[in-house]
């Protein structure tokens, strides 16, 4: 075999050994150069206390749209619980990221990743800027 030839099934060897992660799991190494995707929004909430005042009609509005573009959208207010006096898992995340930023906030979500948090939004534009 060349050394050429040789040198290249090493590198290659290396290169797959760092794609395998932890317990078989296959991820891409972070490279520098690459600019990573931005993570597809899937969810949006708008999460609030009912005694500081309600949910604005224009976020209500946004919230609709967002909803009918395959965004989960929604409110939801602080205090809401289960059947077991928990907050619902769904809204656990945005919750918490909600209450570090005050509220009233809109949360945006990618998966279980909070990729942007608006403070009081009060306009459509406010809601659908978040989401881009």
């Amino acid at each position: 075999m060349k050394r050429d030839t040789l040198s290249l099934l090493v590198i290659f060897a290396l290169l797959a050994g760092a794609l395998v992660w932890q317990s078989g799991k296959l991820e891409l190494p972070t490279l520098p150069w690459v600019t990573p995707a931005p993570a597809k929004v899937t969810a949006a909430t708008y999460i609030y206390e009912k005694d500081s005042g309600s949910v604005p009609p224009p976020v209500l509005a946004a919230l609709d749209k967002l909803n009918r573009a395959g965004i989960v959208a929604t409110t939801f207010e602080e205090d809401t619980v289960d059947g077991t006096g928990e907050t619902p898992e769904q809204y656990k995340v945005s919750l918490k990221a909600a209450q570090e930023a005050g509220l009233p906030a809109l949360v945006v979500l990618a998966g279980d990743k909070v990729t942007k948090i608006i403070k009081a939004p009060e306009t459509e534009a406010d809601v659908e800027g978040a989401v881009k």
